[in-house]
């Protein structure tokens, strides 16, 4: 959805890197994952050789050095999207989110109102499918 304002090669490989660890985060990568993960690399322009990251790979090496604000928010946007694609906030996601919450130093006000603004985007989606599948049913 913002993936396309990043500009600099690490930060999309960094992106993607993060975005396979959150993916993986319950050990399993279920169908709407991993249609994010290939939209993420879709939108970024790097749809193929990019390889996914070792498991191994601490979250502050991969997002640690970030100092750009937008580039911050939009990382945090995109993998709280992910987080809840499935349905399901796991309490692996949900430790990947707090750490990535302290290693940006965003408020709890600020995860709220971005997790706020994800479930609100995900009720919309639901709604927009109902028009399409059922016209009749909205009325």
């Amino acid at each position: 959805m913002f993936l396309h304002f990043l500009q600099s090669k690490e930060h999309k490989e960094a992106f993607l890197d993060l975005a396979h660890i959150v993916a993986n985060a319950d050990g399993f990568v279920n169908g709407n994952e991993m249609r994010y993960l290939r939209s993420f690399m879709t939108e970024m322009g790097i749809e193929n050789g990019v390889k996914p990251v070792s498991a191994k790979k601490e979250l502050s090496e991969i997002i640690g050095g970030i100092k750009d604000e937008q580039v911050k928010n939009i990382f945090f946007a995109e993998i709280l999207l992910l987080v809840f694609a499935d349905g399901d906030y796991s309490d692996d996601e949900k430790q990947i989110v707090k750490d990535m919450k302290e290693l940006f130093g965003f408020s709890e006000e600020t995860y709220m109102t971005f997790k706020n603004w994800v479930i609100r985007l995900d009720k919309l989606k639901v709604e927009g499918i109902k028009l399409i599948l059922d016209p009749s049913a909205m009325k």
